[in-house]
């Protein structure tokens, strides 16, 4: 994989670990704002789950916080690795 790949997928993964954390948030604050048996649970368009009970929802919000920040830690890999093999490659003239 080549450096400009590298970045393209940094971005893309920085992007999605951004909208896990919105959406952990949003579960966060939710509270006790349900009707009926509880909420839908959606994730870019993907239904997680149909019915979750109120008792859940933190789970669900602590569960899209550690995936974004695993993430986040993947996209920084790759971003490491690129730099390292930047900095391989400088030559003394």
């Amino acid at each position: 994989m080549n450096a400009i790949n590298r970045w393209i997928v940094f971005i893309l993964l920085v992007f999605i670990s951004g909208l896990m954390v919105n959406k952990g948030l949003d579960l966060w604050s939710l509270g006790a704002n349900l009707d009926g048996d509880g909420i839908g649970i959606h994730f870019l368009g993907l239904e997680i789950n149909d019915r979750v009970p109120e008792a859940n929802i933190p789970t669900y919000a602590i569960g899209f916080f550690v995936a974004s920040f695993i993430t986040l830690l993947i996209a920084f890999a790759l971003v490491g690795k690129t730099f390292l093999k930047l900095k391989g490659n400088t030559t003394i003239s």
